[in-house]
């Protein structure tokens, strides 16, 4: 009786022992620091301690725990096997073909490529546990997208007509539309079973409009983007660099002149005077070439823009695509497979729900 209870404890020793080896090794090495591998051997070893008392439930969370900061072959299998035992083969089969995704070490022990063999024969095995639920919602307004929840867990849009895996066991659906009020109903899966619920909603409240429907048939249309007039906004930044210097040019220009206006008596200028006369010249053309250039990039400025918005406002604003709810059907269904509908009722009486079985 002493032996057999010891070699269980020596096994969960051996085991971490191993666990921290390889963590310690290669790529996890890289990823993982010794306070993280050091806690992952420990939670290994609590958890095959509360395993062999009995509680799965325990052991469970300390080989979530585990794998989360170890991520070996040998925390995943006793994950996967801890979710199996609590007949959660969802989980089971996920964290079981997850092991397989482990990158292997070059100086993988056995007992590790043992556990990921084992890993995919309990994925294949857990597989057929699995159970469904073909969700189909009746009563949804044109335009409208139902939300679905299952087990609170909220159902993509998209996949609102697939079958839902689920675990054995009760199941909570909610379904709604909009602000509206909620259905609610339960169902029980067994093992590998498949079960059909039809769902009726009630409309949203009046004054509430729909959200565009972005799932199978539609897709969601892009906010249109501001295009800015790039050629309008050279033009106009041309006009304006183009007045400065013409106002610069003519205010030189001026200047000149007025000093020429002192020295030239009866505007008449010596040989002294002749290359302030020049300056003065040349600096009035140049004032008169920008004032010229602002003018006509001004104006192209404005023309454009001017065009830019009459196009803008002769375009038709692109439609929402609005796809009807619809529901799939399988046309061959299971001998294990049933129907179940559900209905709330509002009266002045009270409210209620109808079910057919």
């Amino acid at each position: 009786m002493t032996s057999s209870r010891r070699a269980p404890r020596a096994s969960a020793v051996a085991l971490p022992t191993l666990l921290f080896v390889l963590g310690l090794s290669g790529a996890a090495h890289a990823q993982r620091t010794a306070q993280d591998i050091a806690s992952a051997r420990q939670l290994y070893n609590d958890g095959i301690e509360l395993r062999d008392k009995g509680d799965m439930k325990g052991a469970l969370e300390k080989f979530k725990a585990a794998h989360a900061l170890g991520n070996t072959p040998l925390t995943g299998i006793e994950l996967c096997r801890a979710h199996s035992a609590l007949s959660q083969p969802v989980e089971a089969r996920e964290v079981c073909l997850g092991v397989g995704r482990i990158a292997p070490l070059p100086e993988e022990s056995q007992r590790s490529k043992d556990a990921r063999n084992d890993a995919a024969r309990l994925a294949e095995a857990e597989k057929t546990k699995i159970g469904s639920i073909r969700i189909k919602v009746t009563g949804v307004p044109a335009g409208w997208q139902p939300t679905v929840v299952v087990d609170g867990a909220t159902v993509p849009a998209a996949a609102l007509n697939e079958p839902r895996s689920v675990n054995p066991g009760v199941h909570t659906i909610t379904a709604k539309v909009g602000s509206g009020p909620e259905t609610r109903a339960t169902l029980e899966t067994h093992v590998g079973e498949t079960k059909d619920l039809e769902l009726g909603v009630q409309p949203p409240p009046e004054n509430e409009k729909p959200e565009p429907v972005t799932g199978a048939g539609s897709q969601p249309q892009p906010r249109e983007k501001k295009k800015s007039n790039t050629f309008a906004t050279v033009s106009f930044a041309v006009a304006g660099v183009s007045a400065v210097i013409g106002t610069i040019a003519g205010l030189s220009a001026i200047s000149g002149e007025g000093d020429l206006d002192k020295e030239c008596g009866s505007k008449i200028c010596g040989r002294d005077q002749w290359d302030a006369l020049d300056s003065a010249r040349t600096a009035g053309n140049v004032s008169t070439v920008f004032f010229v250039v602002a003018g006509v990039a001004g104006i192209t400025g404005l023309v454009s823009t001017i065009a830019s918005g009459s196009s803008k406002s002769g375009s038709l604003p692109p439609q929402t695509a609005k796809a009807p709810v619809s529901s799939s059907s399988s046309s061959s269904k299971s001998s294990s497979s049933s129907t179940i509908k559900v209905t709330p009722v509002f009266g002045l009486g009270g409210a209620g729900l109808n079910g057919s079985f």
